[in-house]
């Protein structure tokens, strides 16, 4: 074979042998490629369940905070109101439900500080006979200084009821019972606004009444 066939045959033989090499290249990437893509959507999917699983678990955390923050807001109601029924009716707990309404009618009733003052003064010592006789120990009452400037305070209080000037003392009483009866600060704003209306309506009764001048 002559010197030029050889280089021929050369040439041909290393194309030949690199037309392979760039195919078995090729196939690789071609079969690694789906792989790698694959792989991918596999962890971007497990990413997306993690995240869900994360989003879900913090929101069951805050339902259960605001279900023990609403419990214990409701327990602190529950502590003031008997706290101040205390406070209101002096030896409560040596009276029946029926006795306390009656009381706080009865209260509600007198017109004059005078009246109130003596009422809670009696009230008292009923209280103080009735646990001696059960063998019981209240706490010490309030005086009648102290009384008197208990219905001072709570005159001032009612005074800041909308349209008190046009209500009777029965009203009052049992305007301040639905809002102590009030669990939530939306039920009190609910009294308020039907109060309201209320009082709106008889002040233009009462000026379509008066007499023109």
């Amino acid at each position: 074979m002559s010197t030029l066939g050889m280089k021929v045959k050369v040439i041909v033989v290393g194309s030949l042998l690199m037309g392979c090499a760039v195919g078995f290249a090729q196939g690789m990437g071609g079969q690694g490629a789906p792989a790698q893509r694959g792989g991918s959507a596999a962890s971007g999917s497990r990413l997306q369940d993690r995240d869900r699983l994360s989003t879900h678990s913090m929101d069951r955390l805050q339902d259960r905070t605001q279900d023990r923050t609403q419990d214990r807001l409701h327990d602190q109601d529950r502590l003031r109101d008997r706290d101040r029924d205390q406070d209101r009716i002096y030896g409560s707990n040596l009276m029946s439900a029926g006795e306390r309404a009656q009381y706080e009618q009865r209260l509600h009733s007198l017109a004059t500080e005078q009246e109130r003052v003596q009422f809670r003064m009696e009230h008292e010592h009923e209280m103080q006979v009735r646990a001696e006789q059960k063998g019981m120990t209240l706490r010490p009452a309030p005086t009648e200084t102290q009384v008197r400037a208990q219905e001072q305070q709570r005159q001032r209080e009612r005074e800041q009821i909308y349209g008190y000037s046009m209500m009777s003392p029965a009203e009052v009483g049992r305007y301040e019972e639905r809002m102590r009866s009030a669990r939530t600060e939306q039920a009190r704003e609910q009294i308020r606004s039907e109060h309201r209306q209320t009082m709106e309506a008889r002040e233009r009764e009462r000026e379509a009444a008066a007499p023109q001048q």
